[in-house]
């Protein structure tokens, strides 16, 4: 079958806002045929269009391309083993769906930054806490991360992109971060899930706990135990373990997907829900 050409997509958008529902219905089946990077830059002029009927039309159609395309990258990510999977990329892919249009590229590259700061002080002579030092040092100080205490449950605290433009976020989104940066560097980092709360574990000669949420504190096994006590449940093992990159997406995700429950906003919750099915049931 022919590839569809610009004028061919520009065509059949406009035939898409025809008044006569089964010329409009075929236009979207061709379209829907053609690569979805191929119509969405049409797609995002036409909803600007000047015929309100192609308007309201490309910007539904616009959506429900976006989503699909979503729904694509996630069954290729969730697709993978486990050792393989990409942390970075989930965490971005969760991003995604609030932020369609943005380019995450640039945030890739302030994670690049970030480690090589560190990089110029590094040695690999330094002892796991100067290391430790020198990174909250990068990411606190410098970069001025820190938990968002005041809009907590906002979903933007959910998407990396908005945690670095704002320097705020949540124990997960700040952790994630924390790893992301420390891998780069080649530091033994893992992110661990308490019960309502999310640490990175370090394990080099001895094993700390470090929470990004509260500038990079350091925490021994007992106070970890501490808090899961405090939090009303009871201690179990596995909870000071690390986590896989697929569970700490899937917690991400969970987030989210809370949060839009509790505002009233199921059709997000619902397309969330599906990226957690994804997700968890290649797992």
């Amino acid at each position: 079958m022919r590839r569809l050409t610009a004028e061919d997509i520009q065509a059949l958008i406009r035939l898409m806002g025809d008044s006569d529902p089964r010329t409009a219905t075929f236009a979207r089946q061709k379209l829907l045929e053609a690569p979805v990077e191929d119509v969405l830059p049409h797609l995002k002029t036409a909803v600007s269009d000047a015929d309100p009927l192609v308007r309201g039309r490309a910007r539904l159609f616009l959506e429900e391309l976006r989503l699909a395309d979503l729904h694509e990258r996630w069954e290729r990510l969730a697709s993978q083993s486990d050792s393989v999977l990409d942390l970075e990329t989930g965490a971005f892919l969760v991003a995604k769906y609030r932020y369609p249009e943005v380019d995450m590229e640039p945030y890739r590259r302030w994670l690049d930054a970030q480690a090589d700061a560190v990089a110029a002080q590094f040695d690999p002579g330094l002892s796991m806490y100067r290391t430790i030092g020198l990174l909250n040092m990068q990411l606190f100080e410098k970069a001025g991360l820190q938990g968002d205490d005041v809009r907590y449950y906002d979903p933007d605290n959910s998407c990396l992109n908005r945690v670095i433009d704002r320097k705020r976020g949540i124990p997960i989104t700040l952790s994630v971060i924390y790893i992301l940066v420390g891998r780069r560097l080649g530091l033994p980092l893992d992110g661990v899930g308490l019960p309502g709360h999310f640490l990175v574990r370090y394990s080099g000669e001895d094993t700390v706990w470090i929470d990004p949420f509260h500038r990079g504190r350091l925490l021994t096994r007992e106070d970890c135990i501490r808090h899961v006590r405090a939090m009303g449940y009871p201690f179990r093992e596995h909870f000071l373990k690390p986590m896989k990159a697929r569970t700490i997406l899937a917690r991400m995700l969970n987030n989210l997907h809370r949060i839009y429950v509790e505002t009233d906003q199921p059709l997000q919750a619902e397309h969330i829900k599906g990226f957690q099915d994804i997700l968890t049931q290649k797992g």
